[in-house]
């Protein structure tokens, strides 16, 4: 079975683990730490990087480091990892969705100023599998109602916008080190921000609320967010890498691009001019319907393991009866028409070939 993803695990990394099981740095302390978010902050060249536990839990830091909760209004995209949207309610605001671009996949930023209200505080900017999301625009509205934007870059990192590196546009970003992302620590995420104020409020309740001054006084009401040190260390092993894990990735896309690309029942991504998008899923659009459960199981079968697209955040069972779903067509034609192939560091070109073989099968079209 060809997987949806590998981790890509280099002998770099288990010398960098190693290291931390010689020298017994295995929890949230040790030099490691330190390193890996240096080297996010100047690979993104921001001023402050505070990693943590995992991108859901950056997600509620970035939040709460903004002073959103009860009575405060977040907007957020319909088509996302359901993440976003509990943090936004777990921080006690109210979460108002916003349907997607239908070729970005991100936020609609012409759906935008419908929802703002007086008590909304904050955009909530998901760069969706590679592509980033038309920044001008929402930047410009956000400004104009003073909101404060959070981009949530976990499958974007490395991307651009306009030349501006995504992560480095908002006023805090979030970034996932999952698995299967990109960049890996196996469980785990990063802050990024330009404020000192957010870098300090995020630094502080990632380890309990306690003081940077003085241990064990506790100075707010804090979470364990905390990377350990050995989870830092597969981290910094990649970051030093990173440009030959985007020249990888960006090699498969092109590939499954020019493989595909006789398959007039399905549509590859396309990316905007003002996007330098990175490859991190491989997502097609069936354009019959009700095709792709029967695709997903066939390629499966054929030794392919292939993802459905999320589900809409509307459709969640503690979030639908909130939600009118005729306001998400977009979100709701992308999910249910679209899937992922298999999409890592480590995914090889015949790999691809053979897929798209599969693929080419499954709509009776002959391989050359």
């Amino acid at each position: 079975m060809i997987p949806i993803s590998s981790p890509y695990i280099t002998k770099k990394a288990k010398k960098y683990v190693s290291n931390c099981l010689k020298t017994n740095w295995i929890s949230s302390q040790g030099k490691y730490i330190n390193e890996f978010e240096k080297a996010l902050a100047k690979t993104h060249n921001i001023k402050y990087c505070i990693v943590t536990s995992g991108c859901t839990s950056a997600l509620h830091l970035a939040i709460k480091s903004l002073g959103i909760g009860r009575g405060d209004e977040v907007i957020c995209p319909d088509l996302t990892f359901i993440a976003p949207a509990n943090m936004i309610v777990l921080s006690g605001a109210k979460l108002k969705l916003v349907d997607v671009d239908p070729e970005t996949f991100a936020i609609n930023h012409k759906l935008l100023e419908k929802k703002i209200t007086r008590k909304t505080k904050a955009i909530m900017v998901v760069h969706q599998m590679g592509h980033a999301a038309d920044m001008n625009p929402i930047m410009k509205i956000a400004r104009k109602y003073n909101l404060k934007v959070i981009e949530d870059n976990a499958e974007s990192i490395g991307g651009k916008y306009r030349g501006k590196k995504l992560g480095t546009i908002g006023d805090v970003t979030t970034l996932s080190f999952y698995a299967n992302k990109i960049i890996t620590t196996g469980e785990g995420g990063a802050i990024l921000t330009n404020s000192k104020k957010i870098a300090e409020k995020c630094a502080i309740l990632r380890d309990h609320g306690m003081s940077k001054k003085q241990r064990y006084l506790h100075v707010d009401l804090g979470y364990n967010y905390r990377m350990t040190n050995m989870q830092a260390a597969i981290g910094l092993s990649q970051i030093e890498i990173f440009n030959k894990i985007l020249e990888k990735r960006n090699f498969q896309i092109l590939k499954y691009s020019e493989y595909l690309s006789e398959i007039e029942q399905i549509k590859l991504r396309s990316f905007k001019k003002w996007c330098s998008p990175v490859h991190w899923l491989t997502t097609i659009t069936l354009l019959k319907k009700n095709l792709r459960n029967k695709l997903i199981k066939f390629l499966i079968k054929n030794g392919v393991d292939a993802r459905p697209m999320i589900n809409p955040v509307h459709k969640a069972h503690h979030f639908k009866k909130y939600f009118n779903s005729k306001e998400f067509k977009n979100s709701i034609e992308i999910s249910k028409n679209s899937i992922h192939l298999p999409s890592s560091t480590l995914l090889k070109e015949k790999e691809i070939k053979f897929i798209c073989k599969k693929i080419k099968l499954f709509f009776n079209i002959k391989n050359k």
